[in-house]
């Protein structure tokens, strides 16, 4: 079909062309077609202007697309005769009769409405035009007023006048409408001009060839020109940087890009020349380009980034004098840095360059992986707190040694309270840190061997005193046994003659006895003997004095012999002993204080023995180790009961000393030693064993007694000695020994 319709058209169109080109006089053929779509282009316009102002606005749009493509196929036509393109014209021809077409449609369908409207037209409405024919009559012929008035009030009364008013009045609304929005319009238009003469920048409207269009006051005023000077000169003129030979090149870069926003300088009337920063858009009105220009005068930013660069000049001087690194940190935080000095290069091995804009790398990376999230938590609250900051890590040196930096900053923070950036410097501390380190290297070496020199010391006033001790009991042990062994023998003689002369003085009394019996009546010299010596009471007396020398005797004895026990002397081995022997041979001597004096009551002594069996051991320093312990019970004993005398808190207060011993297991025993006195602090308790440390008043102990005992019972025996004490319940020292069977 499409073909058929392509052949068709064409065919056509070649009949009237060969017509027109067999004609004798071609040139007048295409004069007149021209003339004819001149005249149809020209009532297309027609149309299409009064569209725009009239009612029915498709109709005519119509006539006027049909009139224009009548006019486009009569220059087809005109074309063809030398150029033959029958499609083009067989197309025109179709699109012609296609609207013709639609716009007698249209036409149709608008004649009942088009009929319903008025005619204002005279000579079209055949009511009025009697009426005008009258008024001309009248007024050639100076007719009579009256008749034709009569006459015109009679056609008139023909006339639908309600409908011509209402025509009217809409007519007249929308004039009245047009000129409103007019005078708003201009109004707008007076605005904008008064606002763009009187801006603070300078505006040019420039033609293609760079002449001035119009200028505002501030291009005037800046450049020193009255306006019709300014609008007399060019581009060139005034702008030293677009000469004549560049301008095109200008004209056209401006016309492909649309708008550019440049730096150039402007030249004044009398010499001047300032920079100015212009934004140029390229516009096209009606047909026409044009260029417009907003100039600002720069001078005032120029010198203060002249300024600016210069200060900043000073500003890196001064940080490269500084030692160390400078720095600043945008919103991002170390991963953003705006600013570093050379310094880092120093520091780190890296130029400043890698960190800054588009960073090469991080200063993070270049932080010792361990210290980092030590420094973001230590930053983030030193600018939660809005404090400044102060810290230590380690950086990684481009050859891969460790350098140690000391950094110190602070967050800047705008008036809302917003953070703007951290500043701060970075110093290198590597060789501070090493001396640091040798330093602690060599205190932790003296430390260790002044508390080596102070242990030796120590072990050695303990070995001295222990020496000084041991060879001071050593003497008094070899002393008492002396002493013991000499008052033993003559003990030893009176005991063993006190039971003869018991017997001897029996028997003489018994003698007496039987003289009194068989002479009842003696002489008086016998008499008066008897009454000078009291006979009956010497009788009676004699056996008792005799029974208390005994008595005497045997504790001479028991003294004598504890003392031997308890001076024994341990330079061989450990030898089987009784623990619970050497406690009541300490006891023994301790006797005499243990009685009732002016200054205590009776020292109470309750003992709990468990059956031990025999202890290797060195009974001599064990007693010594009692004798120590139970001297110190004794003595907190006399302070309590003075104490308690004199705040009279419990006057029925009994001092009393418990002595227990008791199988632990089957390795171990334990002696127990308790007092009930005030006891003691435990910082006196904690300090209990360390040697000359006393709380006895200066002159009554040496501080040693306790540190022996610790020594005998840990290093000699194996054992352990503890103290258990609280403050106004007493005092309790446990021996625990290992158990070695005989």
């Amino acid at each position: 079909m499409q073909q058929l319709l392509t052949n068709f058209f064409a065919a056509t169109s070649v009949s009237g062309t060969l017509c027109g080109r067999g004609s004798p006089d071609l040139a007048l053929y295409a004069i007149l077609d021209s003339l004819t779509a001149i005249a149809y282009w020209a009532i297309a316009t027609a149309l299409i202007y009064f569209a725009s102002k009239r009612f029915y606005s498709k109709i005519w749009l119509l006539l006027a697309a049909v009139f224009a493509v009548c006019s486009t196929a009569q220059v087809a036509e005109t074309w063809m005769i030398w150029h033959p393109i029958y499609w083009l014209l067989a197309t025109l021809k179709a699109t012609s009769a296609f609207l013709s077409l639609l716009a007698a449609g249209f036409a149709i369908a608008l004649i009942p409405k088009a009929l319903a409207e008025p005619n204002l037209n005279p000579n079209l409405n055949p009511n009025l035009n009697p009426n005008l024919n009258q008024e001309k009559t009248h007024t050639q012929q100076t007719a009579k007023p009256a008749e034709a008035t009569q006459q015109q009030d009679k056609s008139f009364e023909e006339y639908p006048i309600s409908a011509m008013g209402d025509r009217l009045s809409t007519i007249g609304q929308q004039l009245e409408k047009e000129i409103i929005d007019r005078q708003r319009i201009e109004e707008k238009l007076q605005l904008t001009q008064f606002a763009i003469d009187r801006s603070a920048d300078a505006i040019f409207w420039i033609g293609p060839d760079g002449n001035f269009l119009y200028v505002n006051d501030a291009a005037c005023c800046s450049l020193g020109y009255a306006p019709a000077e300014l609008l007399s000169l060019t581009i060139h003129d005034i702008n030293p940087d677009f000469p004549e030979t560049a301008w095109n090149l200008h004209w056209n870069v401006l016309k492909r890009c649309g708008s550019v926003n440049i730096e150039v300088h402007h030249k004044t009337k009398y010499g001047r020349i300032f920079p100015v920063e212009i934004t140029i858009d390229h516009l096209q009105f009606n047909g026409k380009e044009y260029q417009c220009a907003f100039a600002r005068d720069i001078s005032d930013r120029k010198q203060i980034e002249a300024a600016l660069r210069e200060r900043e000049q000073e500003f890196r001087s001064l940080v490269s004098s500084i030692p160390g690194a400078v720095y600043r940190c945008g919103v991002g935080g170390r991963s953003n840095m705006t600013f570093i000095s050379s310094g880092i290069e120093e520091i780190a091995g890296y130029p400043a360059a890698n960190f800054l804009q588009k960073p090469v790398q991080s200063f993070t990376s270049i932080v010792n992986p361990d210290d980092v999230e030590f420094i973001d938590r230590f930053i983030a609250r030193s600018v939660t707190t809005k404090q400044p900051y102060s810290i230590e890590y380690r950086l990684i040196h481009q050859d891969g040694n460790i350098k140690w930096v000391a950094e110190k900053g602070q967050a800047i923070f705008s008036e809302s309270g917003q953070i703007l950036s951290l500043n701060g410097v970075i110093f290198d501390i590597t060789e501070r840190k090493q001396a640091e380190n040798a330093l602690r290297l060599s205190e932790a070496i003296a430390n260790n061997r002044a508390q080596q020199l102070e242990i030796a010391l120590k072990e050695l006033r303990e070995t001295q005193s222990h020496l000084i001790h041991s060879e001071k009991m050593s003497l008094l042990g070899q002393m008492v046994a002396g002493v013991a062994h000499e008052i033993n023998n003559p003990v030893s003689f009176i005991y063993g003659n006190i039971s003869y002369a018991s017997q001897y003085i029996a028997d003489l009394l018994e003698l007496v006895e039987i003289y009194q019996k068989h002479y009842p009546q003696p002489t008086a010299e016998v008499q008066e003997c008897i009454e000078n010596i009291d006979l009956e009471f010497l009788a009676e007396d004699l056996p008792k004095i005799l029974g208390s020398m005994k008595i005497g005797a045997d504790r001479i004895r028991e003294i004598v012999l504890s003392l031997r026990n308890f001076s024994r002397l341990d330079d061989a081995a450990k030898q089987p002993a009784k623990l619970d022997e050497g406690i009541d041979n300490t006891l023994l001597i301790l006797h005499n204080r243990l009685r009732a004096t002016a200054e205590h009551p009776e020292i109470k002594v309750v003992k709990n023995y468990e059956k031990l069996p025999l202890i290797e051991c060195y009974a001599g320093q064990l007693n010594q180790v009692f004798m120590n312990l139970l001297s110190n019970a004794i003595d907190a004993l006399e302070e309590a009961w003075n104490q308690n005398r004199r705040s009279t808190v419990d006057a029925s207060w009994q001092p009393t000393i418990c002595i227990s011993t008791e199988k632990l297991n089957y390795n171990c025993i334990c002696i127990r030693i308790a007092d009930n006195a005030a006891g003691m602090t435990e910082e006196v308790r904690s300090r209990l064993f360390d040697p000359f440390f006393t709380t006895k008043p200066l002159g009554k102990g040496t501080g040693l007694g306790l540190a022996i005992s610790y020594r005998i019972v840990v290093e000699k025996h194996g054992g352990q000695l503890k103290c258990n004490s609280l403050l106004g319940e007493g005092t309790e020292f446990a021996i625990e020994l290992p158990l070695l069977h005989v």
